[in-house]
């Protein structure tokens, strides 16, 4: 207490230059705590009673009203049947998680620190500007030229292109770590649906967790955006892997080379930590043996490894549409294969 006197008193005098006053509104907490329990009309009630301005979007409130959970009445009070006040608004943020962390079970390339050299950045806009490639385009680019591992964190993934793009090269043995939005995870379900192929190597990650006083809380979404490469390059910024954002949207990344990139691994690696298993997989997908070696007589296990199952490709790169030939891989595949169909029929 003295020395929090002695603090106090001294006012500005100790304070850095650099020094933002907290920004924290009691008021804020208490508002989103009547919303949570009494819903749009209390929320608006208690800020009309202290005078206070509304400061959520109309999104926001939306989005806390559909995916709050509340806790049963009776786990609510402590065993002496006394209302918990201990409990207050914000993040948990624990020592040590009680949880084991997923393992990078494909493999992870080690690069020792410090030895990528300058960082290097170029920036890429959509829709182009002085640049030979789209944004798009330079995706798939940086997919194909992988030799090792991918590894893509993304908010909404539906493009059709740079899935096919994905599984391609996790079927050349190419290792594929897919992080999406909890949230909006089902978009990228139904787009792999619609496409008849069956995923079975994908997590998700929420947001921060947020606390009631009665003990309801709410998560928010993962926004990040990016994808590496080989943990050599990174693309970061505000492009989705949409259709919209190949042909409506605006948009631009940063490609990024050099030292840089290894704070792009760091993270990613504490994404995949705090990740788990969508619950809409199917349970049988859901029950991964991450014992079960991924080679085995110097022969690479597609079906441990690859992100989708060996039918699910066939679906998939067998579709009607691929007479657009995007990939030359595949149209020299398919080249094989007419003339082995015309010798067999002579």
């Amino acid at each position: 207490m003295e020395t929090s006197s002695l603090l106090s008193s001294l006012h500005d005098e100790c304070r850095s230059d650099n020094y933002i006053e907290p920004h924290y509104k009691e008021w804020y907490r208490i508002a989103i705590d009547a919303l949570i329990e009494g819903g749009l009309e209390a929320y608006k009630e208690f800020l009309s009673k202290e005078r206070c301005s509304e400061f959520l979007a109309d999104e926001e409130i939306d989005y806390i009203l559909n995916n709050v959970h509340k806790l049963p009445q009776n786990t609510i009070y402590s065993s002496n049947h006394a209302i918990d006040d201990t409990s207050s608004s914000g993040t948990y943020w624990p020592i040590e998680s009680d949880v084991e962390a997923p393992n990078l079970d494909l493999g992870w390339p080690y690069l020792m620190p410090g030895i990528s050299g300058g960082t290097n950045i170029d920036l890429l806009f959509h829709p182009p500007r002085a640049q030979p490639y789209t944004i798009k385009e330079t995706i798939r680019k940086m997919i194909r030229d992988a030799r090792k591992v991918i590894a893509i964190v993304m908010d909404m993934f539906t493009d059709v292109d740079i899935f096919r793009e994905v599984v391609e090269a996790s079927a050349r043995g190419i290792a594929v770590y897919i992080l999406l939005d909890e949230s909006n995870f089902s978009h990228f379900l139904k787009m792999t649906e619609k496409q008849g192929c069956q995923v079975q190597r994908v997590r998700t990650v929420k947001g921060q967790d947020y606390y009631s006083k009665t003990g309801a809380k709410f998560y928010g979404k993962m926004e990040q955006k990016f994808i590496l490469v080989d943990c050599k390059k990174v693309m970061y910024g505000s492009y989705s892997f949409m259709w919209s954002f190949e042909k409506t949207n605006l948009s631009m990344v940063q490609v990024i080379t050099g030292q840089l990139v290894e704070s792009f691994d760091e993270e990613f690696r504490t994404l995949y930590a705090r990740s788990s298993v969508p619950s809409s997989f199917a349970p049988e997908l859901v029950r991964v043996n991450s014992r079960k070696t991924l080679w085995d007589n110097d022969t690479y296990q597609h079906s441990v490894s690859s992100l989708a199952s060996v039918s699910s490709q066939r679906n998939l790169f067998g579709r009607q549409d691929n007479v657009l030939k995007i990939d030359p891989v595949w149209k020299s595949l398919n080249h094989v294969f007419s003339a082995f169909m015309y010798t067999f029929k002579l």
